[in-house]
Formats: structure tokens, C-alpha cells, sequence
């Protein structure tokens, strides 16, 4: 194993240290993973589907697998009982290269599920439909629009144990996408609207 390979912050003496995660799914077929310390910091990740992505995950497999045994143990496990599924390799945000191989996505397109694998913790997120055609499709703007699924738990919910979240665990659940904006209050007394700080 190349140590640059694995990525300190997903182990698990480091997830311990968060106070939740969000995982967010864009149209254009991206992943977010944030880690929270507090609302205004957060270490932030992205999951991207390569065009081959078996390909690219054996690669991983063949430069990592025989330093994190236990993770890709589990991630072998995930896959084979979900034969139709997107494998997304994980990176820091704003840096391609540096990617996580002690984390990856897996997306089972038979069964709405996400499983996010970090280290050895395995947390499967039960996606509403929409949600995971859109992982599917990939049709929507790489930048400037709003995540069609935003959820946030924290980590009272699942003691960075494994566990399954499912739709009666989300605020919102599948969201319309649409281009990100900002926040307004209309004010009855005024024909202007009044933008939020």
C-alpha cells in the first residue's frame, strides 16, 4: 500500500472526531460526502463515477488491497450482492489526484441503494427513485446547480457504526433539481423582495 493512498481523515479514529456527515447527489451524477466538525467546518470529499469504473476500482484494488485488507474485504462483500451496481472512487474536494482508496460508493441500481464504505464502517443510504435515475442519467450541469438529495445526520444517529438510513430518516428526502440561488423573504408591505444574509 501507498500511504498517499489512504486518507487519514476516513479512518476511524478520525470519523469518531465529527459531529455527523451529509451526503449529497447531484443530476450530474456526483457524490458529496461532508464531514462535519461544526457547521462552518467541514472536510469535504466528492465521489465520481469513471466511465470504467470497474477498471478503475481493480486498479485501486491491485495498488491498495493488501494494506486495508479489512476495507476492501467489505467493499468485495457490498459488491457481490449487488451485481447491478456504480462503483465511485472518492477524493478530496478541489483535487482530483488525491483519491481515498479506504473509501468508495457503491450505488445498486435494483435497489435504490448507496452504500458508503469508509475504512471498515459501511452505512447504506436508502435513495428515493428519482434520485438514483439521476445517478443514472447524469444529464444535469457539472456546476452551478443544487444537490437533488441533501441529507444530514449526526452522529448521535449512528454512532459511526454500521447502519441503514432510510426515507423516514430524511428531512427532505428527493429534492427538484434546479439552478442554486439564493434565499429570499418576501416582504407583504413591499413590492421588493428582501435577499437573506
Amino acid at each position: 500500500m501507498t500511504l498517499q493512498f489512504y486518507d487519514q481523515n476516513l479512518s476511524p479514529e478520525k470519523l469518531a472526531t465529527y459531529q455527523g456527515y451529509s451526503l449529497q447527489v447531484f443530476t450530474s451524477g456526483r457524490i458529496k460526502l461532508s464531514f462535519h466538525h461544526s457547521h462552518t467546518d467541514r472536510v469535504e470529499y466528492y465521489a465520481d463515477r469513471p466511465k470504467r469504473h470497474r477498471e478503475a476500482y481493480a486498479r485501486q484494488v491491485t495498488r491498495s488491497a493488501t494494506g486495508m485488507p479489512d476495507h476492501y474485504a467489505l467493499t468485495e462483500q457490498v459488491l457481490s450482492t449487488c451485481p447491478y451496481s456504480l462503483t465511485y472512487r472518492v477524493h478530496l474536494k478541489r483535487d482530483n489526484n488525491a483519491t481515498a482508496d479506504n473509501a468508495h460508493v457503491i450505488v445498486d441500481t435494483e435497489t435504490d441503494l448507496c452504500h458508503v464504505i469508509l475504512s471498515g464502517l459501511h452505512h447504506q443510504w436508502v435513495l428515493p427513485s428519482a434520485v438514483c435515475q439521476a445517478l443514472l442519467e447524469r444529464s444535469g450541469p457539472r456546476k452551478g446547480a443544487a444537490a437533488c438529495f441533501n441529507e444530514y445526520l449526526k452522529a448521535y444517529d449512528h454512532d459511526w457504526q454500521d447502519a441503514t438510513f432510510g426515507l423516514t430518516d430524511y428531512r427532505e428526502g428527493y429534492r427538484t433539481p434546479g439552478k442554486a440561488r439564493a434565499n429570499y423573504v418576501t416582504d407583504p408591505s413591499s413590492e421588493d423582495d428582501a435577499l437573506m444574509f
